[in-house]
């Protein structure tokens, strides 16, 4: 039941996401209006490449609770709370990528760092959904195009390398939207690819 419990857990951490956890309209860094510095974010692909290559300047920080953290987390990320990023030892030049459950934490912490000065700071945009989406278990839909056909060859040689598990011919309503396919997402679709993604990550002993 405890393992059972751990799953339900990250599912309602993908609901919170999905129900905005933070403002995904922000993701063009040319836009500086106002006198609040917005969020910058990353995504997960250009993530893992960054992870791929060995970046010795990146260090990643998850800000969700330790259960959650030790149920499945982003290769090489560290748990952090908020306050610790005030004295976590990060030279000035270090590349600093956040992701978190709540708006609150995540805007908390990026703030705390900006505090320190810390110029690189980003956010890893739509979280661990992304990162299960396109990252650890890519999917690509029966009779697809040419161009998702190449996109999906690319994340299947990114989610093999971090142990992932791509999917092909599977139906197109179980390909998970965003962003990047230039297409909102209901909630309905996303509490489905998280119980999916945790599913199969609870089936890999991850």
């Amino acid at each position: 039941m405890n393992r059972l419990h751990a799953a339900l857990a990250i599912v309602a951490a993908f609901a919170a996401a999905a129900a905005g956890v933070v403002d995904r309209g922000s993701v063009d860094r040319s836009r500086r209006t106002g006198r609040t510095q917005p969020i910058e974010f990353i995504s997960a692909p250009e993530l893992a490449q960054r992870i791929m290559r060995g970046d010795r300047d990146l260090r990643v920080f998850d800000l969700r609770t330790p259960e959650a953290f030790a149920q499945f987390h982003v290769p090489g990320a560290s748990l952090a709370a908020t306050a610790s990023l005030s004295h976590e030892p990060l030279a000035p030049d270090t590349h600093v990528v956040l992701y978190g459950d709540a708006r609150t934490t995540i805007v908390d912490a990026v703030q705390v760092l900006r505090r320190r000065n810390q110029p690189d700071v980003l956010v890893l945009r739509e979280g661990l959904y992304e990162w299960l989406s396109r990252v650890q278990e890519p999917r690509l839909a029966s009779a697809p195009t040419s161009e998702e056909r190449v996109e999906f060859e690319r994340a299947a040689e990114m989610s093999r390398f971090f142990g992932g598990v791509p999917r092909a011919g599977v139906a197109r309503e179980e390909v998970p939207q965003g962003y990047w396919t230039g297409m909102p997402r209901s909630e309905a679709l996303l509490m489905a690819a998280a119980v999916n993604s945790v599913a199969a990550i609870r089936r890999r002993g991850c």
